[in-house]
């Protein structure tokens, strides 16, 4: 996939779409993606939980293993993922 559009039609029906992960830019070594903070994604007490932080991460990481693999892989799986949240 070469485009910006692949990549967002990509994540359509399943999580990507689902929190609004929005593909900006993907190349080698490199993606840029935002995600909107809406109140359906923000937990009860109005904090955004690391729950979606996480989904916009491993999107992000995902595409970026995708866009950089070589042309003989056939797959991957996220072993190990770490948030951090400092302030909410």
């Amino acid at each position: 996939m070469s485009e910006v559009r692949d990549w967002n039609v990509l994540g359509r029906g399943s999580l990507p779409a689902l929190v609004g992960v929005e593909v900006l830019e993907v190349g080698a070594g490199r993606v840029r993606s935002r995600l909107a903070v809406r109140p359906d994604l923000l937990a009860p007490n109005g904090y955004l939980p690391a729950a979606s932080a996480v989904a916009l991460a491993d999107t992000s990481c995902g595409y970026g293993t995708v866009a950089s693999a070589l042309a003989e892989g056939r797959g991957f799986t996220m072993i190990e993922l770490e948030v951090n949240v400092l302030a909410p």
